[in-house]
C-alpha cells in the first residue's frame, strides 16, 4: 500500500511539472508568433501553423485554414475546453496533480497553480481575447509562468519528488525543441547549407527562449548550420536537446541507482543510447539527410522512454 501511494505521488509529480512546461512552452510560441504577426513586413510563410501543429490535434487542412487567423488561434490555444492541449485544460490536468501530491508540494506552488486555474475559469476571458486586452493576457500567462517556474525551483525540496518532477519537465521541454526544430527545417528540406538569414530563425529561436543568447554567439556566420549547433548541441543553452537529456541523465541515475530491479537497469541503458546517438553525433559535417533522420529517432526513442519510464515507476497493482 505504501508503494502503491509512492506511484501515484511520483505519478503526479511528473505530470504537474510536464503539463506546466507544455503549457509554458505553448504560451512562449504563441506569444512570439502573436507579437510578429504584427509587423507586416517580415515575410511570414508559415503563421501559427508550428504551433497548431506540435500543440493541437487540428487536421492538416484546418491547419492551413487557420494559420493566419488570430482571434481563433487565441481562443483555440488558451481556453478552448474542446483543445484538449489549450491552457485552461492543462491547467486544470496540473491542478488535479498537484491536488494528488499536496502533501509533496509547497503551499506557495499550490497557491500559484490554483491562482491560475481560477483565472483560466474566468467567465468572460473569452471575450476579452477579442479586444486589445488580448495582448496583456498573453502577457500575464507568460509571466505567471515565469513565477511558477520560480516558485518551484526556490521553495520545492530536493528529493525523489523532485527527481520525478524534473524529469517530467525535461522530456516535455526536449520534445518541444526537436518538434520546434523541425517545423522551421522542413520547409527548407534540412538544408544545412542554405542562406536563410536570421529573420527567418528568430521565430524558432524566440520560441525556445534562445534568441538573445544566439546573438551573442553567432555572428556573420551561415545560420542554417549554426542554428542546429545551437538548439540541439549546445551544452550552455538550457533549451537544447543535449542539455535537457544531460540532465534527464542526471535525475534518472537518482531514482535508480538503488533500484535493484533489472527493468530499472534496462531503462537506464535505453536512455544512455538515445542520449549518446546525439551526443556523439558530429554536428559540423552532419548532413542533411542525418538531421532530419536524428531529429525523428531522438524524438521517437525519447516518447518511447517516456512511455517506459511511466510504466516501471508509475505502475500501482
Amino acid at each position: 500500500m505504501k508503494a502503491n501511494m509512492l506511484s501515484r505521488v511520483a505519478d503526479g509529480m511528473f505530470w504537474l511539472n510536464r503539463y506546466m512546461e507544455r503549457t509554458d512552452g505553448m504560451l512562449l510560441t504563441l506569444n512570439t508568433s502573436y507579437i510578429l504577426s504584427f509587423d507586416k513586413e517580415t515575410d511570414d510563410c508559415q503563421g501559427y501553423k508550428p504551433l497548431l501543429k506540435y500543440y493541437t490535434d487540428l487536421t492538416h487542412d484546418q491547419i492551413n485554414e487557420v494559420q493566419y487567423d488570430t482571434n481563433f488561434v487565441l481562443k483555440y490555444i488558451i481556453c478552448d475546453s474542446l483543445n484538449h492541449n489549450s491552457v485552461k485544460n492543462l491547467v486544470v490536468k496540473a491542478r488535479e496533480n498537484a491536488r494528488g501530491s499536496q502533501d509533496k508540494i509547497t503551499k506557495e506552488l499550490w497557491e500559484h497553480i490554483n491562482s491560475l486555474y481560477h483565472f483560466m475559469n474566468s467567465p468572460d476571458l473569452p471575450k476579452k481575447l477579442e479586444t486589445s486586452d488580448a495582448l496583456k493576457i498573453v502577457n500575464k500567462l507568460n509571466k505567471d509562468l515565469l513565477l511558477y517556474n520560480g516558485i518551484l525551483q526556490v521553495t520545492m525540496p530536493r528529493g525523489l519528488g523532485w527527481s520525478f518532477s524534473s524529469i517530467g519537465k525535461l522530456i516535455e521541454r526536449c520534445l518541444q525543441t526537436i518538434s520546434m526544430t523541425q517545423a522551421y527545417y522542413s520547409p527548407i528540406n534540412y538544408n544545412l547549407d542554405g542562406n536563410e538569414d536570421v529573420m527567418y530563425w528568430r521565430r524558432l529561436l524566440l520560441s525556445l527562449s534562445g534568441y538573445e543568447l544566439y546573438l551573442k554567439s553567432y555572428s556573420n556566420i551561415k545560420h542554417n548550420r549554426k542554428v542546429v549547433q545551437h538548439v540541439i548541441f549546445n551544452y550552455d543553452f538550457a533549451h537544447s536537446v543535449i542539455f535537457t537529456l544531460d540532465l534527464i541523465d542526471k535525475y534518472l541515475d537518482c531514482l535508480v541507482k538503488d533500484n535493484e530491479q533489472s527493468e530499472a537497469r534496462t531503462l537506464y541503458y535505453q536512455f544512455g543510447r538515445l542520449k549518446s546517438n546525439v551526443v556523439y553525433t558530429d554536428y559540423q559535417h552532419l548532413t542533411n539527410k542525418q538531421l532530419e533522420e536524428m531529429l525523428e529517432t531522438t524524438k521517437t526513442q525519447l516518447t518511447q522512454f517516456s512511455v517506459d519510464f511511466s510504466k516501471l515507476f508509475f505502475s500501482y497493482t
